[in-house]
């Protein structure tokens, strides 16, 4: 359902700079400071995790910015100091989607004096007064939690500051969902015209009408398979009806009519005829008029098409020797990289997800690094050195 647009336009705002962001993550502290000064926070916290708690879980993304200035230093305390004790943590991600929960009713009385995390963090981060958010994640992420900071006015949050919030959470959700597998991909920050060269992932762009106007090699492989996207008389279509209903749908809200700001939004597809069936994760993200990379009115939306099965380019021996892994430990490292999930490793490699975990830890510990996305990155650097996989 497209959203009703705000009498001053500060929500078509928000989403247009939203939508710039996705591709471009050098604009995130642009979107993050209109954001605050529109919806009236002081500072903000955005996140992405797995399980419902410290010990089950894993953080892919973690962002804090004060007024807009992404504080890196307060990220990386956060997630070093006060994370894995925060009691925050698991009770956020029991609540209910979309719920906006106040940051003091996380913590009981007790904790209130004496949580680290409450005490320390959040009054520096100006987060104690704030609202949180857990919106819902994708396969092998658990939620996408989102945190406005404590409220710039005296007296607490004004309804339609509460209102602009609601209506932002699915656009928040998708660029995180969107920012993350750029990331495990080592593709953030990169422009349009370099996604069209990368072979990790498809690339299509539509024109205002949903027509393709252009697509990578990777894409061009898929929409020649014809299994689970094709190309029918140059537009998109998806082989089971029903993911068509849905493509259709989220095209629509992609290339709205002029004059109305598209939403951005995610689905999968399925290869009926594989098996198992295999499917496809399509993310789309609407292109303004004022898109940087292409002087053009004609372009309406992007569409990355992201197969999470899709087979390793690189080499785990090679792995192996560069990072001083286990043939065991670069077999996962290898496998993270491709964005598969512990619990897919786990049941590709026949064993249980603690062992999984146990053995991911060693490689954390092994490259001094404590984030997955860490591992991703220095993975994916070695892709195209020592050989590839026959």
């Amino acid at each position: 359902m497209r959203a009703n647009k705000s009498p001053d336009g500060s929500f078509d705002r928000i989403l247009a700079s939203l939508h710039a962001t996705t591709l471009d993550e050098a604009r995130w502290p642009e979107t993050d400071r209109l954001i605050a000064e529109i919806s009236g926070a002081s500072s903000s916290g955005l996140g992405l995790f797995s399980g419902t708690s410290q010990a089950d879980g894993t953080a892919y993304l973690i962002r804090i910015s004060l007024h807009g200035q992404r504080r890196k230093d307060w990220e990386r305390r956060y997630f070093e100091d006060y994370w894995p004790e925060d009691e925050r943590i698991p009770r956020i991600a029991r609540q209910a989607y979309g719920r906006l929960v106040p940051t003091g009713d996380l913590y009981a009385a007790a904790e209130k004096k004496t949580s680290p995390a409450y005490n320390e963090m959040l009054l520096e981060a100006r987060m104690q007064q704030g609202l949180n958010m857990r919106l819902k994640g994708t396969k092998g992420l658990n939620a996408v939690i989102w945190i406005v900071g404590d409220p710039v006015e005296r007296g607490g949050w004004r309804s339609d500051q509460i209102r602009l919030i609601q209506r932002l959470q699915p656009h928040i959700r998708q660029f995180a969902l969107v920012s993350h597998a750029l990331s495990e991909a080592n593709l953030t920050g990169t422009t349009m015209m370099e996604l069209l060269a990368t072979p990790r992932f498809g690339v299509i762009h539509l024109d205002r009408r949903g027509r393709i106007m252009r697509a990578n090699d990777r894409a061009l492989e898929i929409l020649r398979e014809g299994d689970a996207l094709m190309d029918r008389d140059g537009f998109l279509r998806t082989r089971l009806p029903d993911e068509h209903a849905e493509l259709s749908r989220l095209l629509g809200l992609a290339l709205p009519p002029w004059g109305v700001q598209g939403s951005a939004g995610s689905m999968t597809v399925t290869s009926p005829s594989s098996s198992p069936p295999k499917r496809l994760a399509l993310h789309f993200t609407p292109l303004g008029d004022d898109y940087p990379h292409f002087r053009t009115r004609r372009l309406g939306a992007m569409v990355l098409v992201v197969d999470p099965a899709g087979r390793s380019l690189i080499d785990p021996v090679h792995v192996a020797a560069a990072l001083d892994l286990t043939s065991m430990e670069s077999e996962l490292a290898v496998e993270l990289a491709a964005g598969r999930t512990v619990q897919d490793i786990a049941r590709r490699i026949g064993r249980t997800e603690a062992t999984v975990r146990w053995h991911v830890k060693q490689i954390y510990r092994k490259q001094g690094i404590s984030r997955q996305v860490d591992l991703v990155r220095r993975v994916l650097s070695l892709e195209g050195f020592g050989g590839t996989r026959p």
